[in-house]
């Protein structure tokens, strides 16, 4: 993809993520963390379209408090798309939310002490290169992840790699 339509697709994902994490701020006084490959784009540049927006929330946001969260991207004009998954639909972009609880505590990153960036009054969570490093490591031997992204856990790891190595 030529890069430009890359930073294009991103820029629109990004935007659409603002939204989101905007109304997770003032609605439920939450600072998301931005994930997965938009997240990583925003530190290493754009490397490729992003297929989705993922955002880590508190874990009582995909619990006890996941029906608020759907009333609340209703009013934002997204459908659940998969409950189990926590995956939004709309205009063909997919929002999804995790907590990523255990994945955190596996690989010891407190969310507490995470970078906080500001967009125009929003504020979220952004995770360290080291720490997508890491990050993407583990999810290189998880079992479930794999059967369906192995190959792009893999490039990213090496993506990463290579990043640290030429900031050096």
């Amino acid at each position: 993809m030529e890069e430009n339509k890359c930073k294009s697709a991103n820029k629109k994902k990004f935007d659409i993520f603002l939204e989101v994490a905007k109304g997770l701020n003032n609605t439920f006084s939450v600072t998301p963390i931005i994930t997965g490959s938009l997240g990583l784009c925003r530190l290493i540049g754009d490397f490729k379209e992003a297929t989705d927006i993922d955002i880590w929330v508190p874990k009582d946001l995909i619990g006890v408090k996941w029906p608020g969260v759907v009333i609340f991207m209703k009013s934002l004009g997204f459908e659940l798309k998969d409950k189990r998954e926590h995956e939004f639909f709309r205009d063909g972009e997919i929002v999804a939310f995790g907590s990523g609880a255990d994945l955190v505590e596996q690989i010891k990153i407190d969310p507490d002490a995470l970078n906080i960036s500001e967009v125009d009054g929003i504020k979220f969570k952004e995770f360290t290169v080291q720490q997508y490093l890491d990050i993407y490591k583990l999810m290189t031997r998880d079992d479930y992840r794999q059967e369906k992204r192995r190959k792009d856990d893999q490039q990213k790891v090496k993506l990463i790699e290579e990043y640290i190595k030429n900031k050096k």
